[in-house]
């Protein structure tokens, strides 16, 4: 039973699994000026606090020997992930992109190994002669395009109109997307295709129509997006509707201001990570997941398009000491710093002293386990919170100035410079629904 005093005037299992997580996060918002010389010299020795002064760290390091572990041999357990190969890819490499961490000698791997998932029908599976599916086919895409600015020959090892026939293969007259063949309609189908159709230069007026008609249909009374019509509305499926309407241009024909209302109440006052749903409980996952789709939608109230990242400069790459960066310092007692709908500061001290876990790698809460994919959206989640609309391209930073990570693009999660290396390597492929189906 948790230590904490009820605030609830009717205590439910939910209630109680609430208190439980907020007394399991309190002991890590402690004050670290005031622990004592003994304690605070463990922070300093495992780096989770800086030398000269009291700001929590990003173990920028730590996550970095981390995240190469995933792109080597894996143990057997995780034999039951065979069909998420391109996943552990994406997550591990945007990862290490976020951190200026993807060394040369990693692009010749992914392109092989991604190379052999593609299917000669378009798309790609989980691996090798696995059924072309939606989901691979995003983590696949992604990971090629950001390591093709430095090994450009992956841009090429995208089958341009074998993946356009087949995003057509999976359109449903409805306008939404399966996720594989016969497989669900749903907004992750709708999202994966819009969004590597875009970054590919495949977006022709007959894959997109009726796309935003479908989206727009899966938003509930409460104001995010369920997976279908009549779903409970969620984080993963609300970022996946709320960015492939921005892609499209079409964002304004869903009810935005219930939208924000709905993502701003999922940020949990206590924690100050983002819940997934109404009731439940906090993960850092959906620091991206809710944080990304406010930043969406935050840019296009700015009047911004798709691919407009709304991140004015690039940061120079950093290292442990932070020397010569400029940011804008946030602390929890400063909400409304930064230009995004949710309170930018208290995110990101979530996902540093939650999160983080000391030997590296980033986890949903402190009771839980690393993991890549929470590694990959935790990260995601700084950056976005970080970055986007930031006054004057200076990045708004909790904790050490060293913090600052490199900004990802809040449609895509790959790294602004990446989109922009995309567009314009595709921008004079063909374009044309006749052509592409010969």
């Amino acid at each position: 039973m948790s230590a904490f005093a009820s605030k609830f005037t009717v205590e439910t299992e939910t209630t109680k699994l609430q208190q439980d997580t907020e007394a399991e996060v309190s002991p890590f918002f402690i004050k670290l000026d005031g622990l004592n010389d003994s304690q605070l010299k463990h922070l300093r020795d495992v780096g989770l606090v800086n030398e000269t002064g009291y700001d929590v760290r990003l173990l920028r390091e730590k996550h970095v020997k981390y995240l190469l572990t995933g792109l080597g041999n894996l143990s057997a357990g995780y034999s039951s992930l065979d069909a998420s190969r391109p996943w552990i890819a994406y997550w591990c490499l945007h990862s290490l992109d976020l951190l200026d961490a993807v060394d040369d000698d990693l692009c010749p791997r992914v392109m092989s190994t991604l190379k052999s998932f593609q299917n000669e029908t378009g798309g790609f599976g989980g691996g090798p002669m696995q059924l072309s599916h939606g989901a691979p086919t995003y983590a696949s895409c992604l990971a090629l395009l950001l390591v093709a600015p430095k090994c450009p020959a992956a841009y090429e090892c995208i089958d341009r109109p074998a993946l356009y026939k087949w995003f057509l293969a999976m359109k449903t007259p409805t306008g939404g997307f399966r996720m594989h063949d016969d497989g669900e309609v749903d907004v992750r189908g709708t999202y994966t295709v819009i969004a590597i159709a875009a970054l590919c230069n495949l977006l022709t007026p007959e894959l997109c129509e009726n796309v935003a008609e479908f989206t727009v249909s899966c938003q509930t009374y409460e104001g995010g997006f369920g997976g279908e019509p009549g779903n409970e509305a969620h984080g993963g499926y609300a970022f996946c509707a709320v960015a492939a309407l921005q892609i499209l241009g079409k964002l304004d024909m869903c009810d935005v201001e219930a939208l924000k209302g709905w993502i701003a109440r999922r940020q949990m006052s206590f924690e100050g990570g983002f819940q997934g749903r109404a009731n439940k409980l906090v993960d850092g996952c959906y620091s991206f997941w809710q944080g990304g789709a406010m930043a969406v939608v935050n840019a296009a109230e700015n009047g911004l398009s798709g691919f407009d990242s709304g991140v004015e400069e690039f940061i120079p790459e950093v290292d442990s000491s932070g020397d010569g960066v400029d940011v804008s310092k946030v602390a929890e007692a400063t909400p409304s710093a930064g230009g995004l709908t949710f309170d930018q500061g208290l995110l990101q001290r979530y996902v540093l002293l939650c999160g983080q876990h000391v030997e590296g790698g980033l986890r949903d809460k402190p009771s839980k386990m690393r993991d890549y994919y929470h590694t990959c959206y935790n990260l995601s989640g700084l950056s976005v919170s970080q970055h986007v609309l930031s006054e004057d391209g200076v990045p708004v930073v909790y904790g050490d100035s060293a913090n600052v990570i490199a900004p990802t693009h809040a449609c895509f999660n790959i790294r602004v410079d990446r989109v922009k290396a995309a567009q314009t390597y595709f921008k004079d492929k063909i374009c044309d629904h006749t052509e592409l189906i010969k």
